[in-house]
């Protein structure tokens, strides 16, 4: 079960994680209790504050990638206006484009994945922010973070499987690594908001160093 992406188990508020929500997992937060219709609705931020936490969690992957060796090319935002059943949102996702992770140890390649929720989540923290809820779907929205890391651990073929307990460990191996640069990852985040910006330029902001691009090598673009 653990490594499942889409099958849940019949109840969704197990005693301990793995959790699943309405055939999504596995989450390391436990899901919300109440009936939420969507992940906007979730969040309940305005999308100021929404645009911002998206911009820090690319800008964990970002800040993690220039302390780790792993060249960034560019990392973007895009807002949308979408118009579910439950009425009209705004979305915000984003990119860290083109990474490429030839090269990098299998402990670089999920940490600097793993780094995006690390760094949202500390985002709420900080802003006084956080509630359950939102820790919840901060989580839920890099789950293509996940799914990234298991197709790279795929394609690493050493026989070793990626659970979702091995998955958090790299989590918790990013926060402590961006712990004494959160200061980086707020310039970075500001240049993320205010428009598309390269590594170079992210990694000068910032008093870090991107990494030369390797020539080659899987295409596991972060995808909020």
């Amino acid at each position: 079960m653990d490594d499942v992406w889409t099958v849940a188990p019949t109840a969704t508020t197990a005693p301990h994680p793995p959790y699943f929500w309405r055939g999504e997992g596995p989450y390391l937060n436990p899901p919300p209790q109440r009936d939420i219709c969507c992940q906007e609705h979730g969040e309940a931020l305005d999308s100021g504050n929404l645009e911002a936490a998206v911009a820090i969690h690319e800008a964990g992957h970002a800040v993690a990638a220039f302390l780790l060796g792993v060249h960034i090319p560019s990392i973007e935002l895009e807002t949308m206006t979408l118009v579910r059943d439950c009425g009209e949102v705004t979305r915000v996702e984003g990119a860290n484009v083109g990474v490429s992770f030839a090269g990098a140890t299998r402990k670089t390649a999920l940490t600097v994945l793993a780094a995006g929720v690390r760094a949202h989540q500390w985002s709420l923290r900080v802003t006084e922010l956080l509630t359950p809820e939102r820790m919840f779907f901060a989580e839920r929205g890099g789950m293509n973070d996940w799914g990234r890391a298991q197709q790279l651990v795929m394609m690493l073929g050493d026989g070793t499987a990626l659970t979702p307990h091995d998955y958090w460990r790299h989590g918790e191996v990013a926060e402590g690594l961006l712990s004494p640069h959160w200061s980086a990852v707020t310039k970075v985040a500001a240049l993320v908001v205010a428009g598309p910006v390269s590594g170079n330029e992210a990694a000068a902001a910032c008093g870090l160093v991107n990494a030369i691009p390797y020539s080659t090598g899987a295409d596991l673009s972060d995808t909020q």
